[in-house]
């Protein structure tokens, strides 16, 4: 029995114990609810007895185990992409014979490892560009092609924004894109309950995460969702020769199965709002199924001037490193002057940039494939200039900083379980700007159990 006199001392020594332990509480006149980060405790009182009622998520947080094996069909992806990996982490200098293996990789057959050598070299000094994005069936790209321009769709804002034909060509030269392809495919080991047969990829783009989960994980199904009239197509050829399914979808409308053991995304989640964004992964992972999200993210921020100014070092970060070591001399005349301006850091305040960006799209016919020097990094980085701009903007690029999406997460109901910085562009912290990849866990939820006392 609980009387009136009763329930005020309880609710204080509930409170106290609150206090002690840290827990969350929220009191009302009758009742209160104590919270921990995976459970809670709701005290209610009757009119002549207290109801007791607890709800805990029926998964622990994940603790040290052997990792799932590498797929059989892909050893020699992932035996390869270890070396290139190490290498990376043992810095430079790199001996004579590794060099040479690292130019021969650029024309691997292995997308994932062609663009690892790409990046590993521009790190020696060496701009190299992967034989599969040389060899790429270039067409002249229009700005905003692909976009039909009639009813202001978040996807005809973007392809009005970026080049969406010169992304599908351009973007493996990016830094750090197949180190966090790597780290996604370790977090799928470390954590996945078992080698999946099935993956959901949200905002595939062009293609080419995708391509390389598919080398990675060739036993898996792989349902690429990408919303972008301008995209898919591309999508469509770079995976045809996969276990890809294709759908014309964004993750909000798609209608396919609910139950993915592991659901990613690459590159995406700052397209759109990121509370839909998350709320759609977790719809579509099984109970105890694995999400994880590459993605790049900015310094943390708490004004729109301070946020414009952690886009602009950001992107431009990744642009200095592209173009380091680009020779000048050897670009034909009008990649010169693109290039060029680019590397003017006089041009990059928030004034000057949309001026700078009309500058580096003007005269975008390709130059013949016959060309050898690696014209392609400084067609990428227009592309990383329309980001910027946009992401100034505030209109098709939405990035934030880690902790806030953690946070979102965990408002969204997933538990993160493990994080990465895998390339870094501001800041000595793994929590700073950079190329981040977060495995978060669509736990378990527990029946709710209640007693009467």
């Amino acid at each position: 029995m609980a009387s009136d006199l009763a329930w005020p001392a309880l609710r204080d020594c509930l409170h106290t114990y609150a206090t002690l332990t840290g827990a969350a509480v929220d009191t009302w006149h009758d009742g209160l609810e104590l919270r921990v980060p995976r459970a809670s405790l709701r005290v209610q009182k009757q009119e002549s007895s207290l109801t007791v009622s607890g709800r805990r998520a029926a998964w622990l947080p994940p603790t040290p185990r052997v990792p799932l094996p590498v797929p059989e069909k892909a050893e020699e992806v992932w035996r390869t992409a270890a070396a290139l990996t190490g290498l990376m982490e043992a810095g430079l200098p790199l001996p004579g014979p590794a060099l040479e293996t690292l130019l021969a990789a650029l024309e691997h057959e292995s997308w994932l490892i062609a663009t690892l050598a790409c990046d590993l070299l521009n790190r020696t000094g060496v701009p190299g560009v992967p034989e599969f994005v040389r060899a790429h069936g270039l067409t002249p790209a229009v700005p905003g092609s692909g976009s039909t321009g009639g009813n202001g769709t978040f996807t005809e804002v973007w392809e009005a924004r970026i080049s969406v034909d010169e992304y599908a060509l351009f973007e493996a030269t990016h830094p750090g894109y197949a180190v966090q392809m790597v780290e996604l495919g370790h977090m799928i080991l470390a954590h996945a309950p078992f080698l999946p047969d099935a993956v959901l990829d949200v905002g595939s783009g062009p293609g080419l995460p995708t391509v390389m989960l598919a080398e990675m994980f060739p036993d898996a199904h792989i349902d690429a969702v990408e919303p972008s009239p301008a995209a898919f197509p591309h999508l469509l050829r770079n995976t045809s020769g996969h276990a890809v399914t294709a759908h014309r979808t964004g993750i909000t409308d798609f209608s396919g199965r609910r139950d993915y053991p592991v659901t990613v995304s690459v590159g995406a989640s700052h397209h759109m709002d990121t509370r839909m964004f998350l709320r759609g992964l977790k719809e579509h992972t099984a109970p105890g199924g694995l999400v994880i999200v590459a993605d790049e993210m900015i310094a943390p921020f708490s004004s729109d001037a301070e946020r414009a100014q952690a886009v602009i070092d950001h992107h431009f970060a990744y642009i200095d490193e592209a173009l380091a070591h680009v020779p000048v001399a050897e670009l034909p005349p009008v990649e010169q002057r693109r290039l060029l301006a680019l590397l003017d850091k006089d041009r990059r305040t928030p004034a000057l940039l949309p001026a700078l960006l009309e500058e580096t799209r003007r005269d975008r016919e390709f130059p013949t494939t016959a060309h050898g020097g690696p014209w392609q990094r400084v067609r990428f980085c227009v592309l990383e200039l329309e980001a910027l701009v946009a992401g100034v903007d505030y209109d098709v690029e939405r990035k934030t900083w880690v902790e806030n999406f953690l946070t979102l997460a965990r408002d969204e109901g997933l538990e993160p379980v493990a994080h990465r910085r895998v390339h870094a562009t501001v800041g000595g912290r793994d929590l700073d700007a950079g190329t981040h990849v977060v495995a978060l866990r669509n736990p378990i939820p527990a029946p709710e159990t209640s007693r009467t006392l």
